[in-house]
């Protein structure tokens, strides 16, 4: 007999008073966070097509180029066509996806766009500050599109190949093709089953791993002749200035996972990109390596999300901004154990 832990998955883990917070809505906002990645974009287009199916009409906010141009097929795939203010304020629930705190929804004036509409904040950030009427936060959740699969199942909807294709991007992007701490049993799982369905995996890892337009694989010249490791040889960081951004033809939505250019040195606990998508504005992203926990350093300059996986953004010419970072960075790498990383 096989003493393996049982992977819990499935309806069964869905709170109740979410799947009957969407069973009494007719029309249904859609909203996901600023520069949506491939799991909030999955999670946004399976519930679009999945909606439809309980009579509901579903409505995405999805301002215009606001998705990378290496995302897009997600957005094709499923269909989405961004609905208009009078279509959103006409909604009776807003379910924001993947997204940690109200001021990160991406959507012209934020919740405040949408008054007396009730949310169902679904995620799993761990700093997410359950603005929602309802909030189901999955911290143990690899993705927000591992949670809105059991959702799909919890509600009785169809998991078509179109679906799990959306939601199977979500898993792998967000485990790093399933070699992250987040990486658990459940996730396999879940990746398994929707590989079952349909979902077309080769096709994801093609579109996600080896189709750089010219401009991105100029984008990641920059990144990677831009890195810097520490003397110690834990830290490294790299940059990109509005300046290189717009000369490599690229913009910020186009910012999605060059972070783990610098990442990829060996021996390195904490990895930064500092990015420029506008001038001023400075978008930082902290990886953790191993078992170590980048979230307080995030939180340090205001920014939040996983432990092995942060962010913050901050006003400040992109100087100024590495200048800031880099020695509190340092700091925090030095007062890590010597085995960490």
């Amino acid at each position: 007999m096989s003493n393996s832990p049982v992977v819990q998955s499935g309806p069964d883990t869905v709170p109740e008073d979410v799947c009957a917070a969407i069973g009494a809505a007719t029309r249904v906002a859609l909203i996901g966070h600023v520069t949506p990645d491939a799991d909030c974009l999955g999670a946004l287009g399976a519930l679009w097509l999945a909606l439809p199916e309980l009579g509901k009409y579903p409505h995405v906010a999805l301002p215009e180029g606001t998705a990378a141009r290496k995302l897009s097929f997600l957005v094709k795939h499923a269909g989405l066509t961004a609905a208009s203010e009078s279509e959103l304020r006409a909604c009776d629930l807003a379910v924001v996806l993947d997204t940690a705190k109200a001021r990160r929804v991406n959507l012209e004036g934020k919740l405040d766009a949408l008054p007396g509409i009730a949310v169902l904040n679904i995620d799993h950030h761990a700093t997410n500050t359950r603005f929602g009427r309802w909030n189901w936060v999955g911290a143990d959740r690899s993705s927000t599109a591992e949670m809105v699969y059991e959702l799909l199942l919890a509600l009785g909807c169809q998991i078509t190949p179109t679906v799990a294709t959306l939601l199977y991007a979500g898993v792998h992007t967000d485990t790093h093709g399933f070699s992250l701490a987040n990486t658990t049993p459940r996730s396999l799982q879940v990746g398994y089953e929707l590989a079952q369905a349909g979902a077309r995996v080769r096709e994801v890892c093609e579109r996600l791993h080896r189709s750089h337009s010219r401009s991105e694989f100029d984008l990641l010249k920059v990144v990677y002749g831009n890195t810097r490791v520490s003397k110690d040889g834990r830290l490294a960081w790299s940059s990109a200035s509005y300046e290189e951004l717009s000369a490599a033809g690229c913009a910020a939505a186009d910012i999605d996972d060059q972070v783990n250019v610098p990442r990829s040195v060996e021996g390195i606990a904490v990895a930064i990109l500092f990015t420029e998508g506008s001038p001023g504005k400075v978008r930082i992203n902290f990886r953790g390596e191993g078992e170590v926990s980048v979230l307080e350093l995030a939180q340090q300059f205001g920014g939040g999300g996983h432990h092995a996986s942060a962010g913050a953004m901050l006003n400040g010419t992109l100087a100024e901004i590495v200048d800031q970072v880099i020695p509190a960075a340092k700091a925090y790498v030095a007062a890590l154990p010597d085995n960490a990383g």
